[in-house]
């Protein structure tokens, strides 16, 4: 006996462990080639040429600090700042955009910026393609942005040496990366259209009884589409069948449950219709969650990102939906909340068409029971034990009262009408929410007072071809004078005489803008409107100067961006008739993973830079050595070195 448990218990801690949910249901597959500095994304399980969606050149850990190899899940974020525009290095008083974390300190992260955030610095830039950091995975802006907002966590990433150079790849990715998004894989590669796809596609022949990693992947997808809702346990059972099948009649195949090449292709595209058999949870990920979402998002329930995964956030406008439709509050969308949502959507949506639209709600009284049996009893079709069963309906369960009459009551529960007999309710007086959309209201535009202001510098110069607002005739006079003459009456004497009143109201001085406003230290925000609530035309660093053109209250309109006119907080800039002087640029960082570079930056254009722009770096230390790095840190978000 002790020998069986013994081997059962080696047995048991032998099987791979499953994943979980939200790991299992992501939708691409990244692999990182340190061997030819190459980050791939795929469509999760088609590893082909056809399954490519992005590809992008990458800079991984010098041989002193390599990036370490091998099968990884991204992580849930350890910090708010991760998968955001910015991630600090206090270490190295530096930044990145968009970092995503692979694994302990390992990091996705953009090119490197220096302290004041002006611009990717150029040696980073240029080391794109080659060992240069102490480990993370650095990309160009854009790429390490689609990450981040594509890949969430449980998505699988294979750091691994390919041993083989690809030269014709490595220039083309230097040049820019692959998006499926903007051209097919066989264009950016240069090849007659369809190559690619017949070259390399993926041989699938999957049915009842097969078991692997296939199987697996395919359980995982149909998961995130909505369509399995058994284990994911690598085995195609009968649900796994029964999911096949159900995927195949939304898109007009034959019912067979078998998967060959075609039909797996079809699974995996971004196109793949969704279903709403399987009952979402908090952590589900996947286009079924996306579809719940976008649902929520237009009956005005819930305000979050449509992005497919299954917050803390979905779940509270899941609840939402349920007390404004007086169903059981729990959080998780079924199969019939998933459908009568969907639909909701449709309607209002219908009914409003691009009229914007809000949601209210008010609450009447309305007679409630609680059913009171030891386990359960039958919500049934019609008022007799014969009647068709359409809910199980357990101890306690609440239920809206329709009719009572007789030994059946007619009740509603979870949206499904039906009888139960009476003699197991307990009535009650509750409350029953309605709700109603109707149109939004107007807002009424703001219309500031003009004030009027006479410009430092002549109009046509400081204009710039723009209509300004002309001053009101009392503010400015029809034949300006260098000096003005003060009109006989308003002669200065030490005391006037009370008896002598001007005829005409005086000339009241005029007010001087400045010629510049200069961002504050924090930099600024440009609107096109007066309002601070709006979104912002763009984000300036500190010490920008604009030019004025004309002053409202507590904001500055000014000229920006080859002449394009906005607004500026008063408050958030500084006005003057002198620009400031420049910034000195600022000497040489020590970053993660680059030395010290005493050239200057590029221009733009120069392709080797890969079209950013770079920032200019300070020169080389006159003498001494270079500063020695200090120990690597074991793990933390703060470092993007690895763990020793």
């Amino acid at each position: 006996m002790i020998c069986l448990l013994t081997l059962l218990c080696l047995a048991v801690t032998a099987l791979p462990p499953l994943e979980v949910a939200a790991q299992a249901s992501a939708k691409y597959y990244i692999t990182v080639d340190v061997t030819n500095q190459i980050v791939t994304v795929y469509n999760n399980g088609n590893t082909s040429e056809s399954g490519i969606v992005r590809q992008m050149i990458c800079s991984t850990g010098k041989a002193a600090t390599p990036t370490p190899t091998g099968t990884f899940s991204l992580p849930s974020k350890t910090y708010n700042t991760e998968r955001t525009e910015w991630y600090y290095f206090p270490e190295f008083k530096c930044y990145a955009k968009w970092a995503t974390r692979i694994y302990k300190g390992i990091l996705f992260h953009s090119v490197l910026y220096s302290a004041s955030k002006r611009g990717p610095t150029s040696s980073s830039t240029r080391a794109l393609g080659s060992q240069a950091s102490h480990g993370c995975v650095r990309l160009r802006v854009e790429d390490a942005k689609w990450i981040a907002q594509n890949c969430p966590a449980g998505t699988k990433c294979k750091v691994f040496r390919s041993g083989a150079t690809n030269s014709d790849l490595r220039a083309r990715l230097l040049k820019k990366s692959f998006s499926r998004d903007s051209e097919t894989y066989d264009h950016y590669m240069g090849r007659p259209e369809g190559s690619a796809s017949t070259a390399a596609a993926v041989k699938i022949n999957l049915s009842r009884g097969k078991k692997g990693a296939q199987v697996n992947q395919l359980q995982s997808r149909l998961r995130a589409l909505g369509y399995y809702v058994g284990a994911l346990d690598s085995k195609f059972g009968k649900s796994t069948k029964a999911a096949v099948s159900a995927f195949q009649a939304a898109v007009g195949l034959k019912k067979t449950g078998k998967v060959n090449t075609d039909l797996w292709n079809r699974i995996f595209a971004d196109s793949a219709p969704t279903s709403t058999l399987a009952t979402l949870t908090e952590g589900w990920q996947g286009p079924a969650v996306k579809v719940l979402q976008q649902a929520l998002t237009d009956l005005k329930l819930y305000t979050g990102a449509v992005d497919g995964s299954f917050s803390a956030a979905t779940a509270e406008a899941v609840r939402k939906y349920q007390q404004n439709f007086n169903q059981p509050v729990t959080g998780q969308a079924d199969t019939a909340l998933q459908n009568e949502a969907i639909q909701k959507a449709k309607d209002v949506k219908a009914q409003f068409g691009a009229t914007p639209y809000q949601i209210t709600t008010s609450s009447t009284p309305v007679s409630m029971a609680t059913v009171n049996v030891k386990r359960y009893t039958r919500l049934r079709a019609k008022a007799s034990k014969r009647g068709k069963k359409l809910a199980k309906l357990n101890k306690n369960v609440q239920v809206r009262v329709l009719s009572d009459a007789g030994a059946w009551t007619q009740v509603r529960y979870n949206g499904i009408t039906g009888y139960v007999e009476r003699k197991y309710l307990n009535f009650f007086t509750g409350t029953e929410v309605v709700v109603n959309y109707v149109p939004a209201p107007t807002p009424t535009p703001f219309i500031p007072t003009p004030t009027p202001v006479v410009l430092a510098a002549p109009l046509e110069a400081v204009a710039d071809g723009l209509t300004l607002e002309t001053p009101a005739p009392e503010a400015i006079t029809s034949e300006p004078t260098p000096i003005p003459t003060p009109a006989p009456t308003a002669a200065p004497v030490p005391t006037p005489a009370p008896t002598i009143e001007p005829t005409t109201e005086p000339t009241p001085e005029a007010t001087r803008l400045p010629a510049y406003a200069v961002t504050a230290v924090d930099g600024a925000r440009l609107y096109a409107d007066m309002d601070v609530q709006a979104e912002p035309l763009a984000e300036l660093p500190a010490n920008v100067a604009l030019v004025v053109v004309q002053a409202e209250a507590d904001w500055i309109a000014v000229r920006y961006d080859d002449g394009a006119v906005a607004w500026i907080a008063a408050a958030d800039v500084t006005l003057t008739d002198e620009l400031p002087e420049p910034v000195a640029e600022e000497a040489g960082i020590e970053e993660p993973g680059a030395e010290y570079d005493a050239e200057p930056a590029k221009n733009t254009d120069d392709e080797s830079d890969n079209g950013l722009i770079l920032e200019e770096e300070g020169p080389l230390p006159e003498e001494g050595p270079l500063p020695e790095k200090g120990p690597l840190p074991e793990e933390g978000p703060q470092s993007e070195e690895p763990e020793a």
